[in-house]
C-alpha cells in the first residue's frame, strides 16, 4: 500500500508542480482536525508582519478515516505543498517527504512537542513501538526538511538522531506554545471558575501520563488511578487525571470525590494551578517546568519503555530527576516538605539546562524567519 501511495503522490506532485509557485505559507498537520496552538500563534504573528501574506492551515487525522476518506485531504495538502513558498509541518507528512521537493520551496519541521522524553523516529526503528527500517525507507521518513525547530537546546541532539539529520540542521528557536506557557495571562479566578475543585484547601496533584501503545494492557490507566487514589486518601490531596482521548479509564463514575478526570480544556491550562505534576514519558514533564511546577515521574513500566521505544530522558538515571516505580515511593515526596523542595530544586536545574537561553519571543523569531523565506 505504501509503495502505491508513493507512486500516486509522485505522479500528482509532478502535475501540481506545473502550476506557478505562490508567495504563500502553508501549515500542514496530520496530528488532528484542529490546528495546534503553534500554528495559530504563528498565523497571527505573520498577519501582523504582512496582512497581505496568504497563510493557509490544513489539518487532518489519518487514524480517524478510512483510505477513501483520506484521498481528498491528502491531495489538498499535496497541492499546497507543491505550490507554496514555505511549508510548515508538525510531524511526518508523506506529501513532503515522498515526492521530490520543488525548487524554491522551504520546508520547516515544527515538531508538535517542546522536547522528547521517549525516543521516536529513527531512534526507535525496529522496536515494537517504532517503525520498521523497510517502512522508513519506503516512506522516506522525515526527508526533505530545510530546518527542524527544537523547543530547547536540550532537544537538539535528540532531534538530530530522531530525524536523521546533523545537529547543524536543528535550531533551538523555541516554539510558540512555549511563549504561551511563559506569558500565560489567565488568572487563578478564571481557572477555579472552570474547575471548582481547585478551591479545595488540599494540595492539587495532576496526573498526566502519555498514550500507551495498543500492545499494552487496556486497563493500565484504571489500575494506575486506583493506586494513586488510595495514595490520595492516605496523604490527603486532590488528584486530577488528564488522560489521552484514546486511553480508556473504566468506572469513572465510581471514583472517590477527591479524584477529578479532566474533561475540558488543555492540560497545559492547569499547570500553573497545581502543586505538583505526576507523569511518565510525556512532554508535559518539560512543559510543567517552564511554568514553575515541579514534576515527579511515576514509571512502573520503565523497564519496558527503556527497551521500546527507548528513553531520551531516563528519570532513574538522571540524578536531578525523581522517579517512582511504585506508589509507595511517592509517599515521602508528597508528605515531607523539605524533601519535596529539595527534589523540586534539582528538577528545575534540569529544566534550566534543557531550555537554556529560551525567552518568550519564539513566535516572533519564527515568523520573521518564515517571512524572509517567503520572498
Amino acid at each position: 500500500m505504501l509503495r502505491v501511495l508513493g507512486i500516486g503522490l509522485r505522479l500528482l506532485a509532478w502535475i501540481f508542480r506545473r502550476f506557478p509557485l505562490q508567495r504563500r505559507v502553508v501549515m500542514l498537520s496530520r496530528q488532528g482536525n484542529k490546528p495546534s496552538v503553534d500554528f495559530l500563534m504563528l498565523k497571527d504573528k505573520l498577519a501582523e508582519i504582512d496582512p497581505a501574506l496568504p497563510v493557509i492551515i490544513r489539518c487532518t487525522k489519518p487514524e480517524q478515516h478510512g483510505i477513501m476518506q483520506l484521498i481528498a485531504p491528502m491531495c489538498n495538502q499535496l497541492w499546497y505543498a507543491c505550490t507554496s513558498r514555505v511549508v510548515i509541518l508538525d510531524g511526518y507528512n508523506p506529501c513532503i517527504c515522498i515526492p521530490p521537493k520543488r525548487q524554491g520551496t522551504f520546508v520547516i519541521q515544527l515538531w508538535h512537542a517542546v522536547g522528547a522524553v521517549k525516543k521516536f523516529g529513527y531512534q526507535s526503528l525496529d522496536t515494537p513501538a517504532g517503525r520498521s527500517s523497510s517502512y522508513a525507507k519506503l516512506a522516506h521518513m522525515h526527508k526533505q526538511y530545510d530546518l527542524i525547530v527544537a523547543g530547547g537546546i536540550g532537544a537538539k541532539d535528540t532531534f538530530a538522531k530522531a530525524f536523521g539529520y546533523p545537529t547543524s540542521a536543528i535550531s533551538a528557536l523555541g516554539l510558540p506554545r512555549i511563549d504561551k506557557l511563559l506569558l500565560a495571562s489567565s488568572s487563578h479566578n478564571e481557572a477555579t471558575s472552570r474547575w471548582p475543585w481547585l478551591n479545595h484547601e488540599k494540595p492539587n496533584v495532576l496526573y498526566a501520563p502519555t498514550l500507551r501503545a495498543k500492545r499494552i494492557s487496556a486497563g493500565w490507566l484504571t489500575q494506575a488511578v486506583k493506586d494513586l487514589s488510595a495514595l490520595s486518601t492516605e496523604v490527603g490531596f486532590e488528584l486530577i487525571v488528564s488522560k489521552h482521548p484514546l486511553t480508556t479509564l473504566q468506572n469513572i463514575e465510581m471514583l472517590p470525590p477527591q479524584i477529578h478526570v479532566l474533561k475540558d480544556g488543555c492540560t497545559e491550562d492547569l499547570l500553573r494551578e497545581v502543586d505538583v505534576v505526576l507523569t511518565d514519558y510525556s512532554a508535559i514533564a518539560l512543559e510543567a517546568g517552564l511554568v514553575g511546577t515541579p514534576v515527579f515521574f511515576y514509571v512502573p513500566d520503565i523497564k519496558e519503555y527503556r527497551s521500546s521505544p527507548g528513553l531520551n530522558i531516563d528519570p532513574e538515571k538522571d540524578n536531578r530527576l525523581t522517579a517512582a516505580t511504585q506508589v509507595s515511593e511517592l509517599f515521602p515526596l508528597l508528605t515531607d516538605p523539605v524533601l519535596f523542595q529539595e527534589k523540586a530544586k534539582q528538577y528545575f536545574s534540569f529544566i534550566d539546562e534543557y531550555f537554556a537561553g529560551i525567552q518568550p519571543t519564539a513566535t516572533e523569531r519564527l515568523a520573521e524567519l518564515i517571512y524572509r523565506k517567503v520572498d
